[in-house]
């Protein structure tokens, strides 16, 4: 059993000073601590204002423009010529039907029906494609296919080559009549033997520039 001994003054002041000393530390120990934190707190907010700054804008949104947009100006067509220019008609000798005169008015105007007036190879041809005898009699073939009729005002004062007499026999040779003495016989008793063969009229500018009856065999 150890025994203790008096407690002396100078053992008490001992104590006390190591009591301060220790709450002394501690204290410090808890102010550094404390400064340590405030020092930390400052730092991370001093990071948070950084990082909030280093962030990238966004992007602007690009301008739009709010005016309607006009649609693109249309061209307008070239402005035609208010007059047409009268292209000439070339003329043209065809085969034609007499089909009818009209003679009310100041101008005699002929209904034509156009035929084809076809010989050699080309009559046989169209004779085979028809049905018909093949060559056909005489070497000539009509076709007449197309029902389509025209009318054509006559040219004053031109004569008309006829191969019908006024009796109506055939004359091969043919001789002339002016267009008023073609146009009685034809329209007179012996219309019909005027009528039995057809023309060649020439056609210029839509107006009726010769007649001539074809002798057929």
């Amino acid at each position: 059993m150890t025994k203790k001994g008096p407690v002396t003054k100078t053992n008490l002041w001992v104590v006390v000073a190591v009591v301060l000393a220790l709450a002394v530390g501690a204290l410090a120990g808890w102010f550094a601590r404390s400064g340590e934190v405030e020092d930390l707190e400052d730092r991370i907010a001093a990071s948070e204002e950084e990082s909030a700054t280093d962030e990238p804008a966004a992007p602007a949104e690009p301008e739009t423009d709010t005016a309607p947009v006009e649609p693109p100006a249309k061209e307008e067509p070239a402005e035609e010529d208010e007059k047409l220019v009268d292209v000439p008609v070339a003329a043209e000798r065809v085969p034609a039907i007499i089909t009818a005169v009209d003679t009310s008015g100041s101008t005699v105007r002929l209904e034509v029906d156009y035929i084809q007036f076809l010989t050699g190879k080309e009559a046989a041809d169209a004779a085979t494609a028809h049905g018909d005898e093949s060559p056909p009699p005489n070497d000539y073939y009509i076709v007449n296919d197309n029902p389509a009729l025209r009318e054509f005002p006559v040219q004053e004062g031109i004569s008309v080559l006829t191969v019908v007499n006024d009796d109506g026999t055939s004359d091969p040779a043919g001789h002339t009549l002016t267009l008023d003495e073609w146009v009685d016989r034809i329209t007179g008793p012996n219309a019909d033997a005027f009528r039995s063969s057809f023309y060649w009229i020439t056609v210029s500018e839509a107006t009726i520039t010769t007649i001539e009856q074809q002798y057929l065999p």
